[in-house]
């Protein structure tokens, strides 16, 4: 049975369950969704408002972490995200809840505040993530010209610079560890390097299927790509796509 994944466009955890579906070869079919009314089906789906949400016979499951624990027990022949060692698999369980953790709740705002700059952009990267079109665009374009000026208070501004800095604090330790060992819990890929590479999905958009920014491929955030220590990461999570993932 297809694995259907009920995902938001530009969700960078969506992106991280879609590609541990990538990882393990897994057939699977992708559902958009809008915030909104569209909240309602998944709540009816799923008992609570939160995507990702994957369908796989007859089970309903959400949260990303609980979604690569399912994919696991569900598929044990298809290519492992955990490692059989104990110890291994902790330490692999335990970077990606800090990616989770510092990740989760920073990039979009980061990739939000940087699309503030260009009105280009704001508009494409709202009308992504909320399925706009036709005058709903200059919806996203209104809504734009009264966030940027927000961005500018000194109380969220200072919210924006640490969530910039606590980012680039990780990206620099993930760095560190690719360097020693090619991915972030040793020689093999695993969940976190599939959560790193997930959970950045804004920071630069990569070349990927079900892209849903397809001519900003390779934009982002500039002082993260353009740096050349962070852009050792990008250059990395390039390869992870082109290497194992669609």
């Amino acid at each position: 049975m297809t694995i259907v994944l009920h995902r938001f466009p530009l969700s960078h955890f969506s992106e991280k369950v879609r590609l541990m579906l990538d990882f393990k070869g897994l057939d699977y079919r992708v559902v958009n969704h809008s915030p909104g009314p569209d909240m309602l089906a998944i709540m009816r789906l799923s008992g609570q408002r939160k995507l990702p949400v994957i369908e796989h016979e007859g089970s309903v499951i959400h949260d990303s972490t609980a979604i690569a624990l399912h994919l696991e027990h569900a598929f044990p022949h298809a290519r492992p995200m955990l490692p059989a060692d104990f110890v291994q698999r902790r330490a692999v369980l335990d970077l990606e809840e800090r990616l989770d953790a510092v990740l989760g709740p920073r990039v979009a705002g980061i990739a939000s505040d940087e699309a503030l700059r260009d009105g280009a952009v704001w508009t494409d990267l709202g009308s992504a993530a909320l399925g706009a079109h036709g005058l709903t665009c200059a919806v996203v374009r209104a809504v734009g010209w009264v966030a940027r000026p927000a961005t500018f208070f000194p109380g969220v501004r200072r919210q924006l610079d640490e969530a910039r800095t606590a980012v680039r604090v990780l990206l620099v330790e993930l760095c560190e560890r690719i360097a020693a060992d090619g991915y972030l819990c040793g020689k093999t890929p695993t969940l976190a390097d599939l959560t790193a590479a997930g959970l950045t999905l804004t920071l630069k958009i990569p070349h990927t299927k079900y892209n849903a920014l397809p001519n900003r491929v390779g934009e982002g955030v500039r002082e993260f790509i353009n740096d050349p220590v962070l852009g050792r990461f990008f250059d990395w999570r390039d390869r992870l796509y082109a290497g194992h993932l669609k």
